[in-house]
């Protein structure tokens, strides 16, 4: 953990919305996501009364929206109907219907809120839902926040909407929003998969950065990702199956449908690997959060091979650790873990410096354990590693975070 906070923490509830010479503060949702019950009533009381006064005010709006979302979702944690019921209650988005209509503001929120009018069918909603992220998508501002590109590209992950998602993440890329070090570690992981391999990814997080290279960048465009958030819609699912090659007939899927995530994503996970014919692959640091959390089911376990920064599946052993040996030594761009050249400014380090620390310790993690190896068998190419990945614990240390559980896992390994 840093020991110098990543992100500012609200100084105070009041002073967090203020009203400037130019525009109203954005409320950055991490700010008050851990607040608890009565520091947020008191904040969406300001809010509140602040869009009273300025009743056009979209930023405003957005704050009020995500203020009380944030109490709708603690509701629904404890017990779905109140949650519901206090959604009804401060009715946000209506009343946003009705002060900005037609706005990217209302759009949003009213997707992110699930709105529904009282009388509509199931049909009707879902209708809506699709148009407003429609809209919202088309009128996408110039400063929008990260987590809106995340929000949308869901959506278009979803929908297979190659175009409209090279759209979007061009503007992501270009706009400098993503970490060029995140983009560097997901290069690394299709770097180390052979040609047409099968990524399977737990959420946006895993990939992401793969789309903005393969759509973006036109890099690794022949593996094919597989996002395990969006697999609750069936007709995303089936074009993954066929992409990969696998066939899935009506008694086939009737297996693997299911109502229950908790069935149909551990089903789906092992139809894949059961049945592709090319390389399946996860992600080495977030196979914990494949299938809803669970894992790999407990069966394939022993069939998933550490190979670097991924696990490849295979149901019959051989040697990983000379294919993790040469994804090291010839496959991953490394030199770039030896300095950040990314601009001193406090904004970015607030946006990039979790995740960066993140990326780059997880290569200690995951890649020390060869050290002994090499300390026996190479000893050029020992201390070519031994001095990349000391040179990352050093380079964070020095930005005021604590290190000492890498330096210690570094020096144990070097005992050896």
């Amino acid at each position: 953990m840093k020991k110098i906070m990543i992100t500012a923490l609200l100084m105070t509830l009041m002073g967090s919305v203020s009203v400037s010479a130019q525009e109203t503060e954005r409320l950055e949702q991490f700010s008050f996501l851990s607040l608890n019950s009565a520091k947020l009533d008191s904040l969406y009381n300001y809010c509140n009364d602040f869009v009273a006064q300025h009743p056009k005010d979209e930023r405003a709006w957005r704050n009020l929206f995500e203020v009380s979302n944030s109490m709708v979702e603690q509701k629904h944690w404890k017990n779905w109907q109140e949650g519901e019921d206090l959604k009804k209650e401060l009715n946000v988005v209506g009343r946003m219907k009705q002060a900005i209509p037609h706005t990217y503001t209302f759009y949003y929120s009213a997707y992110e809120g699930a709105y529904r009018e009282e009388n509509w069918t199931s049909d009707e909603f879902f209708a809506f839902r699709d148009a407003v992220a429609d809209s919202a998508i088309s009128t996408l501002p110039e400063d929008a926040v990260e987590g809106d590109y995340n929000r949308w590209a869901h959506v278009l992950i979803m929908r297979n909407d190659t175009i409209g998602l090279t759209d979007l993440l061009t503007k992501y890329y270009q706009r400098g929003l993503f970490s060029p070090e995140a983009l560097q570690y997901h290069f690394n992981e299709l770097q180390g998969m052979e040609e047409g391999g099968v990524y399977i990814g737990a959420h946006e997080g895993d990939v992401l950065g793969k789309l903005i290279l393969q759509l973006v960048k036109g890099v690794h465009r022949d593996k094919i990702l597989y996002d395990e958030n969006v697999a609750v819609d069936r007709e995303y699912v089936k074009s993954l199956f066929k992409r990969i090659g696998i066939g899935c007939d009506d008694e086939t899927w009737k297996k693997i449908d299911s109502s229950f995530q908790e069935e149909s994503y551990p089903a789906i996970f092992r139809h894949i690997c059961a049945h592709s014919k090319r390389p399946v692959y996860l992600s080495a640091i977030s196979v914990t959060s494949i299938n809803l959390m669970e894992g790999i089911p407990a069966e394939l376990k022993p069939c998933f091979y550490n190979e670097g920064l991924t696990l490849r599946y295979s149901p019959k052993p051989y040697d990983n650790m000379a294919v993790k040996r040469r994804n090291i030594e010839s496959r991953y761009w490394l030199e770039y873990l030896r300095m950040s050249f990314q601009p001193e400014r406090q904004e970015d380090q607030q946006r990039f410096g979790g995740w960066n620390f993140y990326y780059s310790t997880s290569y200690i993690e995951l890649l020390c354990d060869q050290l002994p190896y090499y300390n026996k068998h190479n000893p050029d190419r020992y201390m070519w590693l031994k001095d990349l990945l000391t040179n990352i614990a050093n380079r964070w240390e020095k930005e005021d975070y604590d290190m000492d559980n890498w330096k210690e896992k570094l020096e144990i390994i070097n005992k050896d």
